[in-house]
């Protein structure tokens, strides 16, 4: 049995995590702008001087955000694990679970951001950002499948397509209420075949 101890969230890091969350569902229901920090900080229960203390800004309670959904949605650990063995199926299921994951109010709140990017330069930086993060990852997936330990032009351009259709389906299922998993898993089935060693 282990010593080591979990400590528990500190008062501040639940207040945080509740500002993130109201902040979340506000934004998905009444947009970026239409949201404000006294909205947030009224609906989360804490004084707009202590929301400002914790996030100086809106775009910082985006990043903040964004860094927890990148997070959960990477699953770095579970992508780094399949990669070491080389473990095929694992790759393919890191790789069909991305995408795959039907959730309105995620959806929703990418395209917010995904707007707001295109007027907002520090906004636009975070998203950039995380693009670049989930590139790479897919990138190295495709290498992993095709038997590599690095990246080259190839597998980059499978993880530019697969991105392509995840950014396509997502905004297929949000602003056309589409269902439109058949599809996409065809065509990222088509991707994967293209991966072989």
């Amino acid at each position: 049995m282990s010593n080591t101890k979990c400590s528990l969230p500190t008062r501040a890091e639940l207040r945080r995590c509740n500002i993130k969350e109201v902040a979340r569902r506000l934004f998905v229901e009444n947009g970026f702008h239409a949201t404000g920090i006294a909205a947030i900080a009224k609906e989360s229960g804490v004084a707009v001087q202590q929301l400002y203390r914790d996030f100086p800004s809106k775009e910082d309670i985006i990043a903040a955000i964004v860094a927890a959904d990148c997070e959960r949605i990477a699953d770095q650990n579970t992508l780094n694990a399949a990669l070491s063995t080389k473990d095929r199926d694992g790759i393919i299921a890191w790789l069909v679970g991305n995408p795959c994951r039907k959730d309105d109010a995620s959806d929703r709140l990418f395209l917010e951001i995904a707007a707001e990017a295109a007027r907002n330069d520090r906004i636009r930086a975070i998203f950039l950002d995380v693009r670049e993060r989930a590139f790479e990852n897919i990138s190295r997936a495709f290498a992993g499948l095709m038997g590599s330990d690095s990246i080259n032009d190839e597998h980059r351009k499978l993880a530019q397509a697969f991105m392509i259709i995840s950014l396509g389906s997502v905004c297929a299922r949000t602003l056309h209420q589409e269902n439109v998993k058949p599809g996409s898993d065809t065509l990222i089935a088509c991707l994967i075949d293209c991966a072989r060693p």
